[in-house]
């Protein structure tokens, strides 16, 4: 006969095939049966198989190896139905060639106690026991009761006025897992009709059991159950009867449905054990709904919230203004739905244009929202300012005293005369611009440090001019900095790029270039910065 051990593992059935004498158990990622628990010795118990029966015998271990609550200190045989306790872990020996038993089990060790498996009670038919209409009413009231959408914590009280229904009870508590600490939490309690007066105080073995091996406890005597003794609730509240079932929303335990008694006329069995867990498992499958619907409402609420944040920067990014003997292009693709990087125009009263292009550190909304207050404070001096010098020096007192210091932007400010293609500018740490005309190239090189990194600094103004015929190109170093695994697109292949691109007449099928060619490059993996590409072209 081929045997199996079983055990309920977080809230899964484990199975090992008992072959290959000598078999071991322990925690031991060698061992044959591998338990990883913490009362578990690194190499527990060993297994041997003479004559076609098995035996099993304890190694030594810190918390021992029990057949059917029999210490296994000495061989000690094993056959289908019985229990092997590895210090907490529960093992069933079982055949492998019939179902899973459907039964309870009784701890030597605890007196009147009783021990199911959820899942063997939600994949059998209803118990006979018990008065079935009472039962089937229940089960409908709950199904009314929790259709409707409510928040967790209401959800979770009125699953205890349901279960308060079910069974009779002095104390009813739901408790939850953290899913990130595992931690347990009091979310709800009810006592004698009314609210819970103190937390619960539940001992590790029975909080083991229902979350670790999703299995439902009762006991009849729990003011001398060793696993309720060691706590302090259980005593003073002279509590006689208990059960706990696991919150099974049938993928995993949420938590812990807790029901006790101190009317010692009170006997909690089979047939109440079965019916709140039931009901534990449809309040875990509502608690798991009501979840879902707060992550979608928070999601939606998020996903409404960033459309009006894509809608706003996109409004704040102004349109290249028409000038004579010139034609404009620009674009920005951010990496995210927002992004840091800007670029703007502004024709001053005089006829000077003040054309700006920016870089702010970081990623996502924290650089949307200086993006936008960096801009906002930007046009508020373009006609206060006589140059380029003095916004930069202005705006960067400005956000040299509003923001932290890991806040800052690079900023090219050009200063531009449309008629003579005079421009004077400052760039402040961002890529050095390229002016190309008939496949030559320059560049305009830095001329201090970023915006908002120090609190002054001494930058100086450079001046160019823009020949008849020439192609002025601004970026961000999204472009330059592309990658394509560890390689980076690079200086080198912008001004390649951008020689190709310089013979369309139409610069927005040159910009249209220049970007496919950064996307060829990346191969398809995703942007880690944005791209932002100005180009003004000189007739």
């Amino acid at each position: 006969m081929a045997l199996h051990l079983s055990t309920h593992w977080n809230g899964e059935l484990k199975s090992w095939p008992l072959e290959g004498s000598p078999l071991r158990l322990g925690r031991g990622s060698t061992n044959a049966v591998q338990l990883l628990d913490a009362t578990v010795s690194k190499e527990h118990a060993e297994m041997h198989q003479i004559d076609g029966r098995w035996t099993i015998r304890d190694l030594g271990s810190r918390n021992g190896t029990r057949v059917n609550g029999r210490e296994a200190t000495a061989p000690l045989p094993v056959a289908a139905g019985d229990r092997i306790e590895v210090g907490h872990v529960v093992l069933q020996v079982q055949d492998a060639g019939r179902a899973e038993a459907t039964s309870f089990t009784v701890s030597e060790n605890v007196g009147s106690s009783l021990r199911l498996n959820v899942r063997e009670v939600l994949e059998r038919p209803a118990s006979t026991e018990g008065t079935t209409a009472r039962v089937l009413h229940l089960l409908a009231e709950a199904g009314q009761l929790l259709v409707l959408p409510r928040p967790l914590a209401e959800t979770c009280e009125a699953i205890l006025g349901l279960v308060e229904k079910a069974v009779r009870a002095s104390r009813l508590v739901v408790l939850m897992r953290d899913p990130v600490t595992n931690e347990l939490s009091q979310v709800a309690a009810r006592y004698r009709g009314g609210r819970a007066a103190e937390p619960l105080a539940l001992s590790q073995s029975i909080t083991r059991a229902v979350l670790a091996e999703n299995t439902a406890v009762i006991t009849g005597d729990a003011a001398h159950d060793p696993r309720f003794l060691a706590q302090h609730s259980i005593i003073a509240q002279a509590i006689h009867s208990a059960m706990a079932v696991p919150l099974f929303d049938n993928q995993s335990v949420l938590g812990i449905l807790y029901v006790d008694s101190t009317d010692p006329g009170v006997l909690y069995g089979q047939s109440e054990l079965e019916l709140l867990t039931l009901l534990g498992n449809m309040a875990a499958v509502k608690i798991t709904n009501s979840r879902l619907l707060e992550d979608e409402q928070v999601r939606q609420r998020l996903a409404q919230e960033l459309a009006t944040a894509i809608r706003i920067q996109r409004g704040l990014l102004s349109h290249p203004p028409p000038l004579t003997g010139w034609s404009c292009h620009a674009r920005i693709e951010t990496c995210h739905e927002v992004g840091g990087d800007l670029y703007d125009f502004h024709v001053r009263e005089d006829g000077d244009v003040v054309v700006l292009v920016g870089d702010v550190s970081g990623k996502g909304m924290g650089a949307a929202l200086l993006m936008s207050s960096t801009l906002s404070s930007a046009r508020v001096l373009y006609d206060v300012c006589a140059g380029p010098l003095q916004l930069v020096r202005r705006l960067n007192a400005i956000m040299h005293r509003s923001t932290d210091a890991r806040s800052f932007v690079t900023l090219f400010v050009g200063w531009l005369e449309p008629e003579s293609g005079r421009m004077r500018y400052v760039n402040a740490g961002h890529p050095e611009p390229h002016v190309l005309h008939e496949g030559s190239l320059r560049t305009l090189e830095a001329t201090g440090i970023p915006v908002g990194m120090m609190h002054d600094f001494a930058w100086t103004e450079g001046e160019t001019v823009v020949g008849h015929g020439e192609l002025l190109a601004l970026f961000s170093d999204g472009i330059p900095e592309a990658q394509h695994g560890d390689e980076f697109f690079d200086f080198e292949r912008v001004a390649t790029a951008l020689r190709i691109a310089e013979p369309e007449p139409d610069l927005e099928l040159a910009a249209d270039r220049v970007i496919a060619s950064i996307d060829e490059f990346a191969a398809g993996e995703h942007r880690a910065d944005d791209v932002t590409l100005v180009l003004l072209r000189r007739s």
